[in-house]
């Protein structure tokens, strides 16, 4: 029942979408409205209640100033390659979440601004997959009141990830382009590529940096230079199977490091893929699958682990992959042609 909803209410987005774009629905307690224009995410959540679900077509909205509801919001994705029938989706500004806002789930979205969790308050559980971020993430706090258990899934970083009062925080098969992150305690990082430039001349360039106990495991870590690739600030934090280009990374004060792989040539390792910064055009597979395996047995990066990156970081909803609509009405009927892929999570 739930995926016939879903599939019933993209559909209709998709449809009207030649009619209007930046199509909104919001599907609340059995009923759906619709919204139109680059407000219509305002308007959307202004007449949601929390556990309400919100679906954006292809175009760019712009942000409630703070979301304090628990919500879940589809998008159309953000890769141009896999959103050629509609469109990708940007929110067009920053993300604040208040209190209130646990268990909030966005996917699928190009998020132009940064992303702030309220000061000292605890935020639990929210999750994002399958989008793109070009500012920071900050987890705003000092670990009095943490938030927890935060995911972020097959996501891409452009800014600096500053967790501060984040614990237990999940980021997996994603992809971190030349940022860092700071202030890390009790984090699980998994499977992810993370591209990084290494400043010989200033010792606080690290990828991590004043960090403990977090656990690092089945990445793939690329440094430009030739520096350390960690902080001596980071404390206890354990490292189990992760791919290095340096060839002897520091992993700071008493830590656990097991089964890495070191001093790997970039040039060897990923199909095609250069420099530290994320790119639509890379092919981040790796040459060979069976050289550098993580703890599950699976590869290292992001096509291992549990949960594979999906080409073109298709998000769970309804996938559109054909749209044909006859310009003109033949015998009062129009001709629409829509092709529809179900997708997991």
């Amino acid at each position: 029942m739930k995926k016939q909803i879903i599939l019933t209410l993209i559909v209709a987005i998709a449809t009207s979408m030649t009619v209007n774009a930046q199509n909104v629905a919001l599907h609340t307690n059995g009923t759906t409205q619709h919204f139109d224009g680059p407000n219509g995410l305002i308007a959307a959540y202004n007449e949601s209640v929390s556990g309400d679900t919100i679906y954006l077509s292809g175009g760019s909205f712009t942000p409630p100033a703070n979301f304090e509801k628990t919500l879940s919001i589809y998008a159309a994705g953000h890769y141009v390659d896999s959103t050629m029938v509609t469109g990708k989706t940007f929110i067009n500004g920053n993300i604040n979440f208040k209190e209130n806002a646990d268990n909030f789930l966005i996917e699928g979205a190009h998020i132009t601004g940064w992303v702030r969790f309220d000061n000292n308050i605890s935020i639990n559980n929210v999750t994002f997959k399958s989008s793109i971020f070009n500012g920071e993430v900050n987890v705003q706090g000092d670990n009095t009141n943490p938030s927890k258990s935060g995911s972020f899934i097959r996501c891409v970083f452009q800014g600096e990830l500053k967790l501060n009062n984040a614990k237990n925080f999940y980021f997996s098969n994603s992809i971190f382009s030349d940022q860092y992150i700071s202030n890390s305690t009790n984090n699980l990082f998994e499977n992810n590529i993370m591209l990084v430039t290494i400043n010989t001349s200033a010792s606080t360039n690290f990828l991590f940096r004043n960090g403990h106990n977090n656990t690092i495991k089945n990445n793939c870590i690329i440094s430009t230079g030739n520096y350390s690739d960690r902080a001596s600030s980071n404390i206890g934090d354990k490292f189990y199977n992760n791919l290095f280009t340096h060839a002897n990374p520091y992993f700071g004060t008493n830590p656990v490091s097991v089964n890495n792989y070191t001093g790997v040539a970039q040039a060897d390792i990923f199909e095609d893929q250069t420099g530290v910064y994320f790119n639509y055009a890379h092919d981040y597979h790796l040459k060979n699958t069976e050289a550098y395996l993580g703890t599950d047995g699976t590869q290292v990066g992001i096509y291992g682990g549990v949960f594979p990156y999906k080409e073109g970081a298709v998000p769970s909803n309804p996938h559109f992959q054909i749209e044909e609509i006859a310009p003109t009405a033949a015998e009062g009927k129009l001709n629409v042609k829509l092709k529809v892929s179900a997708q997991d999570n």
